[in-house]
């Protein structure tokens, strides 16, 4: 990722963990010609059965060039192919800009929540259209 980016993001690696002890948790990678360019963890919470988008990020030398939206586009219909829901949620440190556009413009809005001061958007899957 890009050094201003760094705050972003917690390690791939503790969320590979986290996945082997909390199995709700599925990570997937985001590969271009047999190489992974990205990373993203999922999963259905246990407690109330909402889906989360838990991390999605690509490699700094690949942004740009439209990965982070077409994985983002695949995430989101597994999700909603896997758990049958109607709502996709995520948050995202409020200064990154990036991810904010890019969640946006796929159709997550803002809620009134927030986890460790990060505001959560949420997606309607009765308004989602992949035409983004």
């Amino acid at each position: 990722m890009k050094k201003e980016q760094e705050n972003f993001e917690a390690a791939n690696a503790g969320y590979l963990a986290q996945s082997k002890f909390q199995p709700y948790i599925e990570c997937y990678g985001i590969y271009s010609e047999g190489e992974m360019i990205g990373f993203s963890a999922v999963g259905q919470s246990p407690h109330n059965k909402s889906v989360w988008i838990v991390r999605h990020m690509v490699d700094a030398k690949h942004q740009g060039q439209g990965y982070g939206k077409a994985g983002l586009k695949k995430v989101i219909e597994h999700l909603r192919d896997k758990f049958s829901c109607a709502e996709i949620y995520l948050d995202v440190e409020p200064e990154n800009e990036v991810a904010i556009n890019l969640y946006k413009t796929a159709g997550f809005k803002m809620t009134d929540r927030k986890i460790e001061g990060n505001p959560v958007y949420k997606l309607d899957l009765s308004e989602y259209t992949e035409d983004y």
